[in-house]
């Protein structure tokens, strides 16, 4: 998942929104569902998990409903895709890898969604979890 450092900073692409967490992350996983593909144009979204009180922000996500209680943060200046969350369980936030100003910090942990993975067009890696 990750090692050193224990604190971390990312933020959005115009860095409008800038955020830094410390600890360790909660958890790490590649997601495959189709909202998450939209959401990130992309054929993977990978996000790390960290506490919600370990997150402090210079700027602000605003946040996009997707689906009833599940909230996409994005900066509303340029657009970048920057959190995932749950209205249900507020004790975490996920941040999209690119995000983070240093993301090979970190290391996948799942594969989520496998049933809508595109198998012909990501090279999926066996030795992490796998959930449908």
């Amino acid at each position: 998942m990750t090692t050193k450092p224990s604190f971390h900073t990312g933020g959005c692409l115009c860095g409008a929104v800038r955020f830094s967490v410390s600890g360790a992350p909660l958890g790490s996983n590649h997601c495959h569902c189709n909202m998450c593909r939209k959401d990130s144009g992309a054929g993977i979204s990978t996000f790390v998990s960290f506490p919600a009180n370990a997150v402090i922000w210079n700027g602000k996500p605003t946040d996009y409903e997707s689906s009833p209680g599940k909230y996409r943060g994005f900066c509303p200046k340029c657009g970048s895709s920057i959190t995932w969350r749950k209205a249900s369980d507020d004790s975490f936030v996920d941040f999209r890898l690119g995000t983070f100003d240093d993301p090979s910090a970190f290391r996948a942990q799942k594969h989520l969604w496998m049933r809508n993975a595109l198998k012909n067009f990501a090279d999926i890696d066996p030795g992490a979890d796998h959930f449908d």
